[in-house]
């Protein structure tokens, strides 16, 4: 999501003019590797994303698309079911139980 921040002035940027821009030409050169900004002529504030960032955007996107479901495991364990194959651990089903409730209390 994008913000549109041209039409934010404050009065200490307007006073300050060409020294603002300097100030954040410093901090970019002093490691602001994700993002990069600078003051344009009219005053404006300007950030433009790495690479990096687009990455992360392009793979938040992908991930959005994928199902959470395993369509093929549920069909697995929905024959298992209906075939009479599918056998549950009791032991095993209780101390998953403990540990989930475990994780609540800490």
């Amino acid at each position: 999501m994008a913000n549109d921040i041209t039409s934010i002035h404050s009065s200490r940027l307007q006073q300050s003019g060409g020294r603002q821009s300097q100030r954040l030409d410093e901090a970019d050169s002093k490691g602001s590797s994700d993002t990069t900004r600078r003051m344009s002529s009219d005053g404006a504030d300007k950030v433009s994303l790495t690479s990096t960032a687009a990455r992360l955007k392009d793979i938040e996107h992908r991930l959005a698309s994928q199902t959470s479901v395993d369509n093929h495991r549920v069909k697995q364990v929905k024959s298992a079911i209906s075939n009479g194959e599918y056998n549950v651990d009791p032991d095993r089903v209780a101390h998953k139980m403990i540990n989930f409730e475990d994780s609540l209390h800490s």
